[in-house]
């Protein structure tokens, strides 16, 4: 795996537009990606670093309150996964697709934090 950078944290939320309000009007971050079907929003700072903000998911185990994620973009996520299962990281679940935009893995070290290993599709 060859990380291209770290330009992404994201946090999950009990209600995921009492946060787009926090985000935009509280923190006066930029909205610059909202896609509520998945309840899915990204910000950006001045300084062109972003967060992302998701509403919680049955299938997630990260829940609100008690997590930031680190976002890892790498060039190829599949190439990524098989490096990961050789090294015997814990993968959680399988490559998700958010078609035309994304696939995303996530990963937990031995500390039990979550990594989300992302891949650009556009």
């Amino acid at each position: 795996m060859k990380p291209q950078g770290i330009q992404m944290t994201w946090v999950v939320v009990h209600d995921f537009n009492q946060a787009k309000e926090f985000f935009t009007n509280t923190l006066g971050l930029t909205l610059v990606s909202d896609a509520p079907e998945y309840n899915w929003a990204e910000f950006s700072s001045p300084a062109g670093t972003h967060i992302g903000v998701a509403g919680e998911a049955e299938q997630c185990p990260v829940k609100a309150g008690s997590n930031a994620v680190v976002c890892i973009t790498v060039e190829d996520i599949e190439e990524a996964q098989k490096e990961f299962e050789q090294k015997g990281v814990h993968i959680v679940g399988t490559i998700q697709e958010v078609p035309g935009h994304v696939k995303l893995l996530l990963i937990q070290d031995p500390s039990g934090n979550y990594y989300q290993i992302v891949q650009m599709l556009k």
